[in-house]
């Protein structure tokens, strides 16, 4: 199960970080939102940010170091709320 959650982790901070790449490179339209460095930089700095988290995290916990016992969680746990951010920013385009 470890073993698992650590690939699962690592798969989606190498998302994370390539899709952040790309963004950066050819912004992306979502529900008519346009999601690049210059509209949504927060967004996309914490995405970068939390993917290198949630990899690191990923790294410490397979090596078996004490610190991931905190850290795997807390990095899982804020990529969820930069989902729920993600998603309450997808809203603005309906309510507007």
């Amino acid at each position: 199960m470890k073993a698992m959650s650590v690939v699962v982790a690592k798969c989606i901070g190498v998302l994370g970080l390539a899709s952040a790449a790309l963004v950066i490179v050819h912004p992306m339209s979502f529900a008519g939102l346009e999601y690049s460095w210059k509209s949504a930089s927060l967004l996309l700095a914490l995405q970068v940010l939390l993917s290198c988290l949630l990899l690191y995290a990923a790294e410490q916990r397979r090596q078996g170091n004490e610190i991931a016992e905190k850290a795997f969680p807390a990095a899982v746990m804020a990529v969820v709320l930069w989902v729920c951010m993600f998603a309450y920013w997808l809203q603005q385009a309906v309510i507007n």
